[in-house]
């Protein structure tokens, strides 16, 4: 007999773990793609949803949402000790959500609370469960610049063949349904990409990030969307600053609060020529201080949301509520908002007065406070976080969506509206960034 030694293999319970860790990565995977095709491309891409179909929905939409729900609910499972620690430090959102939900108690239309509340639990489950599986957050990061910059080709190439769908009166619209969309789409690609550039540590890949972006400032200038694109430049500002900061030091810090005393002085002598009369100083500056008309639509939207001031009409049940019964038809006509077809606005324009419209004055201040900490929370893990460098800029991605998302609730109605696309990313900003303490130090590299 040979004294050879036996060969020695893995043991089980090692082979069982490879496999494990397997399953766990493919489903954060699918996942992941499942989230993004549906936020950014959409069930019926190139397609105008009819007034009957915004009341009713889309059976599609509800079959995909559903099946990423449930692969959602089996990846929370699979990591259900990062899935406690979530629910835990994310108290208030989960509590927002479930407020959302018992809306249809006092609702207008119950049916209708019920349905749409549904869709924004099962899409805050479905970020939840992404952010649980999470486990590298330069990977994250890089994966979204490769699938926002394939949006983006998509919704170029769209355009080229089919211009009579995607271009309208009004600027490109791509495959979504206004160009408003198609700029938010662009604005996040284009702040993906600068921040994804900050984490790399090699010139080529500088050049690379620089090639991926050049789709989505074209794409982001052809849709016309003025908000997007300045919120766009407002957020680059803001980005080259803190890098020029960490880069530079203190002195650099010091020069920027001089300039800001600067800026104030200069708004405030601006202000004074102006008698410190806001309309006045609008009109002056961007020739139109009613906003192109939504100041109208802000007063109606306010008087209708002082009528339940505390708990709101319901959630989902104030527009799109059937011809019939759109609160548009209180109005007289004679006024632009009055004059409008019926079924054309389906938001008032500020996200602040239209989840107080949902939800009252008290959620919507919670709500707000939310996102608030999240950016204060994701400011602090940026700057001094225990993270490395490429991390880092991941983090300072999702913390300026966030920042971008308060802003641009201003002028749109995306703040937690079930479905829409910054709210759906805005809650995965949330969950992740809730879980900035869990990622180790790593020296990753582009």
């Amino acid at each position: 007999m040979s004294d050879a030694p036996m060969p020695v293999g893995r043991p089980a319970s090692t082979d069982v773990g490879v496999v494990a860790v397997s399953i766990a990565g493919w489903l954060h995977g699918v996942l992941l793609a499942g989230f993004m095709l549906y936020t950014f491309v959409g069930t019926r891409p190139f397609a105008d949803a009819s007034v009957a179909e915004r009341v009713e929905g889309s059976p599609l939409d509800r079959l995909a949402v559903f099946g990423l729900f449930l692969l959602a609910l089996v990846t929370l499972v699979v990591h259900h000790r990062a899935t406690l620690s979530l629910f835990v430090r994310n108290l208030p959102l989960v509590a927002f959500t479930g407020f959302c939900f018992a809306s249809m108690l006092w609702s207008d239309y119950p049916g209708l609370t019920l349905r749409r509340a549904l869709l924004l639990v099962f899409l805050t489950t479905i970020a939840a469960g992404i952010a649980a599986s999470l486990q590298d957050l330069r990977r994250f990061h890089s994966w979204w610049f490769i699938g926002l910059t394939g949006v983006m080709l998509l919704n170029l190439i769209g355009t080229a063949l089919w211009p009579g769908v995607a271009i309208t009166d009004i600027g490109v619209r791509g495959l979504y349904t206004q160009k408003n969309v198609a700029g938010l789409v662009a604005m996040i690609t284009v702040i993906c990409g600068v921040t994804w550039m900050l984490g790399v540590t090699r010139s080529r890949s500088v050049g690379l990030g620089l090639l991926m972006l050049l789709p989505a400032l074209l794409f982001l200038v052809i849709t016309k969307s003025k908000t997007s694109i300045g919120l766009t430049g407002v957020a680059v500002m803001a980005i080259a600053v803190f890098a020029c900061a960490e880069w530079l030091g203190a002195r650099f810090v010091l020069l920027m609060i001089a300039l800001g005393f600067l800026v104030v002085t200069a708004l405030l002598g601006l202000f004074a020529v102006y008698d410190f009369d806001v309309d006045a100083l609008l009109t002056a500056t961007l020739g139109d201080a009613s906003f192109t008309g939504r100041d109208e639509l802000w007063a109606f939207a306010l008087r209708s949301a002082q009528e339940r001031f505390w708990l709101g009409h319901g959630y989902g049940a104030f527009w799109d509520v059937g011809l019939a019964a759109d609160p548009l038809q209180r109005l007289e006509p004679g006024t632009w908002l009055g004059d409008v077809e019926i079924g054309t606005i389906n938001q008032a324009h500020n996200g602040y007065l239209e989840l107080w419209l949902h939800v009252g004055l008290p959620a919507t201040i919670a709500a707000a406070l939310i996102v608030a900490a999240g950016v204060v929370s994701g400011m602090a893990q940026a700057i001094a976080g225990p993270l490395s460098r490429s991390s880092r800029a991941a983090i300072g991605f999702l913390t300026m969506l966030l920042l971008l998302y308060l802003l641009h609730n201003l002028t749109e109605a995306t703040l937690f509206m079930r479905g829409s696309v910054f709210s759906n990313i805005a809650v995965l900003c949330l969950f992740v960034l809730s879980r900035g303490r869990d990622f180790a130090v790593r020296s990753g590299r582009a």
